[in-house]
């Protein structure tokens, strides 16, 4: 077994083994999630509670909404299981306050139907491709990231959640950024992560191509390179694929459109590689909702003659914990690799980083 995972417990039979009453916080559907889970898994919920702004008198799946105090005088020394996602500051100080309190529980759920779970049997399915990239990561805070990811993941203990970086340190303490940067932004939404390229580079660079299959998410990214008169930019309204295709698609207009084996719609997809073509690349960031093994195939020429820096979402599937790793070694093994986590509950916001130096990264394959 991996010896860096020591939960051995999943977070159900956890909560089948408290004495305490187990008490939801959130609505939604994470919390349908959580509480279809829970009544397949016969392990009792006894309420729910949500922020004192949310409660209306409303009820939720046959429970009565109240709030925290409401809570704790009808149940006390309660389990507290988290039923909802937040990287806001002030409800994440919340939940590890609430942890100071009461045993907190934050599920972790799989963000696309079907997909494999880290659960001890996949553990042991991928046991050696695991140990070779806890090996191959290039720093031991990066092994330590990896190992509180797997902790979590089995058990829904937040306190592995509890150590986390952020993307503006970690991007200026792994890479060194240049006036002579060019720079692809895959998923590039509605232009916040060219503004975070922006700051960086104090708007110096040479060129920005800023890649968005959501057509209303690009017309607010297109809004915003106008409004800010943002020069040496080139927009593509198209998804980023292994090679040029027409796909199915989920239009939402917000962060969660990706494409879908049953979307509602067809979207272009072209390669980075095309897109980039024979062109400079420094700096490339991926975000593309679950797409990332596709997208970095389709970068292969990029990462073999550019050696751009990389900075890739790693936390859609579980499994890309260790095959997004694999594949950027596999397509690149000059690339020195890290793993970094920023301010999330649950177990999202993971993210992988990649830098070619001169010194020799360790083999992963």
């Amino acid at each position: 077994m991996l010896d860096f995972v020591t939960e051995k417990a999943t977070v159900w039979e956890n909560l089948k083994h408290v004495t305490k009453p187990i008490v939801l916080y959130g609505m939604g559907n994470g919390a349908e999630r959580i509480l279809n889970k829970c009544l397949a898994e016969q392990i009792p919920i006894a309420g729910i509670f949500v922020s004192d702004e949310f409660v209306r008198g409303q009820t939720f799946r046959g429970y009565k909404v109240v709030n925290y105090d409401q809570a704790y005088a009808q149940w006390g020394d309660f389990v507290l299981v988290i039923a909802f996602a937040s990287e806001d500051p002030v409800i994440l100080d919340r939940f590890f306050s609430l942890a100071q309190r009461h045993e907190t529980y934050a599920p972790h759920v799989e963000l696309f139907e079907g997909d494999e779970l880290v659960s001890p049997e996949w553990l042991l399915k991928y046991e050696p491709v695991l140990q070779k990239v806890y090996a191959a990561w290039s720093d031991d805070f990066s092994r330590t990231v990896m190992a509180d990811i797997l902790n979590y993941k089995i058990s829904g203990k937040i306190a592995y959640l509890s150590k986390v970086t952020t993307r503006l340190d970690d991007l200026e303490q792994l890479f060194a950024f240049t006036q002579q940067e060019a720079y692809a932004d895959v998923g590039a939404y509605n232009g916040d992560t060219v503004q975070e390229f922006l700051n960086i580079t104090g708007g110096h660079y040479e060129h920005i191509y800023a890649i968005e299959p959501d057509r209303k998410n690009y017309q607010k990214l297109k809004i915003f390179v106008e409004q800010n008169q943002i020069r040496k930019c080139t927009l593509v309204n198209k998804a980023v694929w292994s090679q040029a295709a027409s796909l199915s698609f989920n239009q939402k207009g917000g962060r969660m459109s990706a494409l879908a084996e049953n979307g509602k719609e067809a979207v272009e997809a072209v390669s980075l590689d095309e897109v980039v073509g024979k062109a400079s690349l420094t700096y490339l960031k991926m975000d593309v909702e679950g797409a990332e093994q596709e997208a970095l195939l389709g970068s292969k020429q990029l990462l073999q003659n550019q050696k751009p820096k990389l900075f890739v979402a790693a936390y859609h599937h579980d499994n890309d914990l260790w095959q997004l790793p694999e594949l950027i070694a596999k397509l690149n093994p000059e690339y020195q690799l890290y793993l970094r986590r920023h301010p999330y509950v649950p177990c999202w916001e993971t993210n992988v980083f990649g830098k070619v130096t001169a010194e020799k990264n360790i083999e992963i394959l």
